[in-house]
């Protein structure tokens, strides 16, 4: 996986930027296909810290929250990513994956 992680206006802590790989790689790897993710962190003012993930798996995928921090962004993106995946999955009908 290729992620392109760009933080403005604030360090980024190798815990955090870490943390967001492994999950990105779970995702890959349910996926079963390389990944290039791009990841832009930044400091949205009044202690609110926005996450955008982009990335391209057949289909575009871009997911952006601002939270107290900057884990907690992270965090909800990806989530809000995983959900994107897994309703694209399923069929409209019956819930049922497609084949």
């Amino acid at each position: 996986m290729n992620i392109e992680l760009v933080a403005k206006n604030l360090p980024a802590s190798d815990m955090l930027k870490s943390r967001i790989e492994q999950k990105l790689s779970k995702i890959e790897s349910r996926l079963g296909q390389k990944l290039f993710v791009r990841v832009r962190l930044s400091d949205e003012g009044n202690e609110q810290y926005g996450c955008s993930i982009h990335f391209s798996a057949g289909r575009e995928f871009t997911a952006v929250t601002v939270s107290p921090t900057l884990t907690q962004a992270a965090d909800e993106s990806i989530a809000k990513i995983e959900r994107m995946i897994r309703k694209t999955s399923r069929s409209p009908r019956d819930g049922a994956p497609v084949e």
